[in-house]
């Protein structure tokens, strides 16, 4: 399977490693870029990509990074992908140490609702508790 991920830190590193055991193309970005990648590149074979290209890359997309860090990704990143491309959400929504109040959770809107909103696309919620 071909699997984009954006996010390379304890979740992302993780699903990388293990996927990419498993035998799947993984293509993984980070805010930093590609070329900070590259040692988890030599580590398990992973391909280091921008964010726009392992939106891309993929069947399957996980966005793993700080939930305070959805606003500021691409806003046409996931545009014109095909539906059957499934995108995953692992971000968990920390107030006091991170990503400060966001008043449409605190009000009650799920967590993964707000990503959905947030990236104009359904999400599903998984490996938020890889650590």
């Amino acid at each position: 399977m071909k699997i984009g991920i954006i996010g390379a830190g304890n979740i992302g590193g993780t699903l990388v490693r293990r996927l990419t055991r498993l035998g799947h193309q993984v293509s993984i970005a980070n805010s930093r870029g590609p070329e900070t990648l590259a040692g988890l590149a030599k580590e398990t074979g992973v391909r280091p990509v921008s964010a726009t290209e392992a939106a891309r890359s993929g069947e399957l997309v996980v966005v793993t990074i700080p939930m305070n860090s959805i606003p500021r990704l691409p806003r046409n990143l996931f545009e014109g992908l095909p539906d059957s491309v499934v995108v995953v959400d692992t971000c968990n929504y920390y107030p006091q140490q991170r990503d400060g109040r966001i008043p449409e959770i605190e009000d009650g809107l799920t967590e993964s609702h707000w990503v959905a909103r947030q990236i104009g696309r359904p999400v599903i919620k998984a490996f938020n508790n890889i650590y």
